[in-house]
C-alpha cells in the first residue's frame, strides 16, 4: 500500500510540470510579425515594423521601440530629447528603480531600457505584461525627468 502510494505521488510529480505548462504555449522566440499581432490584439493599433527585429509602438504621441533580439530576447527602449539632466540624477533612477535602466546616450539624452529574457522560454502573457509594465516605467521616467530637468 505503500509502495502504490508513493507511486501516485511521484507520477503526480513527473505530471505536474507537464500540466502547468500544458497550454501556455512556451516559445523560445517570436517573429517580428506574431510579436506586432500580439501588441495589437493587446490594444496598441500603431504598431510598425522599421527593420528585421525593430518594431515602433506610437501611444499617444510617444514613440516606443522594441527590439526582437536574435536569441529571442525583447527589449524595450525609449529617448527623450530635448532635456538637460545629469547623469547623478540617471544614477538615482537606477538606485531606486527596479525592472529597468537609464542612461544618458551618445547626445546626453536620457534613456530608459528594460529586457525580457527568453532563455526560459515566454509566452504571448510575457510579452503582453513585459510591454504594459515598461510603458509604465516610461510613464514614471517621464515624471522623474520632468522633475529633475535643469532647463
Amino acid at each position: 500500500m505503500k509502495n502504490r502510494i508513493l507511486g501516485i505521488l511521484l507520477a503526480v510529480c513527473f505530471l505536474m510540470p507537464v500540466s502547468v505548462y500544458a497550454g501556455t504555449n512556451l516559445t523560445d522566440k517570436y517573429s517580428d510579425a506574431e510579436l506586432i499581432k500580439i501588441i495589437r490584439d493587446d490594444g496598441y493599433s500603431a504598431v510598425t515594423k522599421l527593420k528585421d527585429g525593430v518594431l515602433r509602438i506610437k501611444i499617444e504621441g510617444r514613440t516606443y521601440v522594441l527590439f526582437n533580439k536574435s536569441d529571442g530576447d525583447l527589449q524595450g527602449y525609449y529617448a527623450i530629447q530635448g532635456v538637460n539632466i545629469s547623469y547623478e540624477e540617471i544614477n538615482e533612477w537606477n538606485r531606486t528603480k527596479r525592472l529597468s535602466r537609464a542612461y544618458l546616450d551618445s547626445d546626453r539624452d536620457p534613456v530608459i531600457e528594460s529586457d525580457l529574457l527568453a532563455n526560459g522560454g515566454i509566452t504571448v502573457k510575457h510579452v503582453t505584461e513585459f510591454f504594459r509594465l515598461f510603458v509604465v516605467s516610461v510613464d514614471s521616467f517621464r515624471s522623474f525627468i520632468s522633475e529633475n530637468n535643469n532647463n
